[in-house]
């Protein structure tokens, strides 16, 4: 079979082949009438062959034909902004979306805290992921994505506010025995709950980013930025401010000419504060 025959076999199958549920895209289904004739049934058995796949690929998956139909970083012409963290429920559409997990729709399947195989990215984008690592997980997760930004590349990060979880989850000033019995049990939750590793400060967030390298260091309002590509990304709901103090904070920096990398200082301060404690259990 000629390329060009492939490349036409291969369209064909793609037409009938369910799309990637994306949030407000389009959606289809076999089930929704999109029937397989004798002609598409064939192409479906060929398909590993023209797509490249090994014999037991599962052609059917939305999540394996949307990312060949994708550019990916690497490409030419390729999505330059990357989605760490993405989950199942909260892909973006203009974004590369990226998990360590293979959930349905995922562009890629990457541990975000190992080295990264792009250059010259757009954006960095995180959406309660950063809380999820270790800290010193955390820094190493900022070198590598701030390493793949190019010059003047923006970062975005939004994670649970940890001034907001002691101010709405454990009244001090609660007298009966009981609510502070149940206060101190969902303290504990907001941190284990979850999965939740590390909770951050705007002082701890703005601290690690600019020890690490970022410059332009600002924080923003849920869904809101001074970059219009960075508005309204934020998915995650149950979004309140308390007293002034917001569920989530928001932190915005860029790359600036230095390399990204923690500073004497953060490496210090992380490895005989926090680090050493936790291996050791005390």
């Amino acid at each position: 079979m000629s390329p060009d025959a492939d490349e036409k076999d291969a369209q064909i199958v793609l037409d009938y082949i369910p799309r990637v549920p994306m949030r407000n895209g389009p959606k289809r289904s076999v089930a929704e009438g999109h029937r397989l004739d004798s002609c598409a049934a064939r192409h479906v058995r060929i398909l590993p062959r023209i797509l490249g796949l090994g014999a037991g690929s599962d052609v059917r998956r939305g999540a394996t034909i949307a990312a060949r139909r994708r550019r990916g970083p690497g490409e030419l012409g390729g999505i330059k902004r990357v989605h760490v963290g993405c989950g199942p429920h909260n892909l973006l559409e203009t974004w590369w979306n990226v998990d360590l997990r293979d959930f349905r729709g995922v562009d890629e399947v990457m541990d975000a805290t190992q080295p990264w195989p792009w250059s010259d990215l757009d954006y960095v984008y995180g959406e309660h992921f950063v809380e999820h690592l270790r800290l010193d997980q955390a820094m190493e997760f900022l070198g590598h994505a701030g390493s793949s930004l190019r010059g003047g590349g923006a970062l975005r990060l939004s994670t649970p506010n940890l001034d907001w979880v002691l101010h709405t989850h454990y009244r001090r000033s609660a007298v009966d025995e009981r609510q502070r019995v149940f206060d101190t049990i969902r303290m504990n939750r907001a941190f284990h709950g979850w999965g939740h590793r590390f909770l951050y400060s705007d002082e701890m967030l703005r601290f690690l980013v600019l020890e690490m390298g970022f410059v332009d260091v600002r924080f923003c309002r849920y869904g809101e930025s001074e970059d219009p590509d960075l508005r309204g990304l934020e998915r995650h709901g149950n979004y309140s401010v308390a007293d002034g103090k917001p569920s989530v904070v928001i932190v915005e920096a860029s790359r600036g000419e230095k390399p990204i990398v923690p500073s004497p200082e953060l490496a210090t301060l992380v490895e005989d504060e926090f680090l050493r404690y936790v291996r050791s259990g005390h």
